[in-house]
C-alpha cells in the first residue's frame, strides 16, 4: 500500500491517535482510529462513489457486469497513511486495542480493517467520528492546479493553427482564437479531473501515476467532484461566446474525450485513433471560433501526425513497463509487451505519411501563391522528418516520458527543431 504523500502536523495527529474509549465493562481502553479523519487520506465515501460511477458507467458502455459490494473498491490500493498504521501496529505490541471507526457502510470499515490486519475490532455506520475530525491530509491549491495540468494546455495552441495557415492576423481573429484556447484549457482540465477519479485503482498501480494529488490522497476526492463540474461549465460558457459552430464542437469534445477516459483508451488501437480525432478537434475549433475554412490537407496532415504521437505514449508506456518488469500488459492498457515492434511501427509510419501529406500540400498552387518563397516550406519537411524518427527511437530506448508532449517541452533538440520550424514558416511568408 502507498505511503502518505503528505499528512498533517504530528501535533494533530498525535492528539487524534491518543483518544481512548472504554468497553461496555470498562475495563479495557483503546486506541480508537477514525477511517477518514486518521487512517484515510481522503474520504471513503468518496472512494466508493467513484468506485460506484466507474462500474456503472463500464457496464453501460460495455454491457458486462462487474464487481459489487466492497469488490468495488481496490482496498489493498487506498491512500491510507503510513505514519498511522506504524502507530496502530506499535499499540498492538504493546497490547493495546485498536479500533477502526467510521460512518461508513460497515462492510466496507470490516474489510479495510481485515485488509490492513492491525485492527482488533472495526464498527461501521456511526453517526459521527470518534477522532478529531479535519483529516491527516492537507491540501493546498498548488494540488487542485497540478491536478488541472496546466502544462497540458501547450496542446490547445493548435487552435492558432487555422488563423497561422490561413495568414490571418487580425486582432479579431487573434482574440476568437485566444477564446478558444482558453474554453478548450477549462474543459480540458475539466475531463482530466474526472479522468483522474475513474482511473484511481490503475493509477495507484503504476509506478508513477501513483503520485497524482488524486491517487496519492493528497487531494481530496470530493474537490475534484466540484471542480469537475465548475471547470465544465465555464470551458462551455466560453465556447458558446464564439457562437454555435464552436460550442458544438466543444460538446463533441467533452463527450469524446470522456468516453476515452471511461472505456476508449483501454480499446486496441482504438484508442490511438481516438487520441489523433481529440488533437485534431483543436483544430477544428479554431476554424469554427475564428469562421476560417479549413483544408482537408491541413485536418489529413493533423490526423497522421497525432496518430504518430498516440502510438509514442503507447510505446513509451510499453518500454516502462517491460524495464519495471512483473506485468506483461499495462494497467488499463489492451497493449502487451511483445506489442512493441508493432506499436513501433505504427508510430513511425504515421509521423512519414503526415510528412508525405505537407508535403504535397506544399507543392499546390494555392499554397505557393500565399508565401513569398514557399520552397522554404520544404526545410519543414525534414526537420519533421528529423524529429519524429529521433523520438520514436528514443522512445524505443525508453529515453522519452510517457507523455510526448511533456518530453517535446523538455528535450532541447525538440524545441530547437520547434524553433527551425517556426523560423522557416516565417522566412516562406517574407520571401
Amino acid at each position: 500500500m502507498p505511503p502518505s504523500a503528505n499528512g498533517g502536523t504530528l501535533g494533530r495527529l498525535g492528539a487524534a491517535l491518543t483518544k481512548t474509549m472504554h468497553a461496555d465493562t470498562g475495563a479495557d481502553a483503546a486506541l480508537v482510529i477514525d477511517l477518514d479523519a486518521d487512517l484515510l487520506q481522503g474520504n471513503l465515501a468518496g472512494e466508493v462513489f467513484w468506485a460506484r460511477m466507474r462500474h456503472d458507467w463500464r457496464r453501460a458502455l460495455t454491457g458486462h457486469g462487474a464487481a459489487a459490494g466492497t469488490d468495488l473498491l481496490d482496498i489493498a490500493q487506498l491512500p491510507y497513511d503510513a505514519r498511522v498504521l506504524a502507530r496502530c501496529r506499535a499499540a498492538r505490541m504493546t497490547g493495546t486495542r485498536t479500533v477502526l471507526v467510521s460512518a461508513a457502510p460497515p462492510a466496507f470499515v470490516e474489510a479495510i480493517a481485515s485488509e490492513l490486519g492491525c485492527f482488533d475490532a472495526a464498527e461501521g455506520g456511526l453517526a459521527q467520528a470518534h477522532s478529531h475530525r479535519g483529516g491527516s491530509a492537507r491540501w493546498t491549491m498548488a494540488d487542485l492546479f497540478r491536478a488541472m495540468r496546466p502544462h497540458q494546455w501547450v496542446k490547445n495552441l493548435l487552435v492558432f493553427l487555422p488563423l497561422l495557415a490561413a495568414q490571418r492576423f487580425e486582432l479579431a481573429t487573434l482574440g476568437w482564437s485566444v477564446l478558444a484556447f482558453l474554453s478548450f484549457g477549462l474543459i480540458a482540465s475539466a475531463v482530466y479531473l474526472v479522468n483522474d477519479l475513474i482511473d484511481l485503482p490503475a493509477d495507484r498501480r503504476h509506478p508513477a501515476k501513483r503520485h497524482r494529488p488524486f491517487a496519492s490522497g493528497r487531494l481530496p476526492l470530493r474537490i475534484g467532484t466540484r471542480a469537475a463540474p465548475a471547470l465544465l461549465g465555464a470551458g462551455l460558457l466560453l465556447g458558446a461566446l464564439a457562437g454555435v459552430e464552436l460550442l458544438v464542437v466543444m460538446l463533441c469534445y467533452a463527450v469524446v474525450t470522456t468516453a476515452y477516459s471511461i472505456r476508449l483508451k483501454g480499446s486496441l488501437a482504438a484508442d490511438i485513433v481516438v487520441l489523433a480525432v481529440l488533437y485534431t478537434l483543436r483544430i477544428i475549433a479554431g476554424g469554427a471560433a475564428t469562421g476560417i475554412d479549413l483544408s482537408m490537407w491541413l485536418l489529413g496532415f493533423s490526423i497522421f501526425l497525432f496518430l504518430s504521437l498516440g502510438a509514442v505514449k503507447r510505446l513509451a508506456e510499453l518500454v516502462d513497463m517491460e524495464q519495471a518488469g512483473g506485468r506483461q500488459q499495462a494497467a488499463g492498457r489492451a497493449y502487451e509487451t511483445e506489442d512493441r515492434p508493432v506499436v513501433a511501427m505504427i508510430a513511425t509510419a504515421s509521423g512519414f505519411v503526415a510528412v508525405l501529406v505537407f508535403a504535397l500540400h506544399i507543392s499546390s498552387p494555392e499554397v505557393s501563391a500565399m508565401f513569398g518563397a514557399p520552397q522554404l516550406l520544404w526545410g519543414i519537411c525534414l526537420v519533421l522528418l528529423f524529429w519524429i524518427s529521433r523520438t520514436v527511437l528514443l522512445a524505443h530506448r525508453g529515453l522519452v516520458d510517457q507523455d510526448p508532449i511533456v518530453f517535446a517541452l523538455t528535450d532541447r533538440a525538440s524545441l530547437v527543431s520547434g524553433l527551425a520550424t517556426a523560423a522557416l514558416f516565417v522566412a516562406a511568408i517574407l520571401g
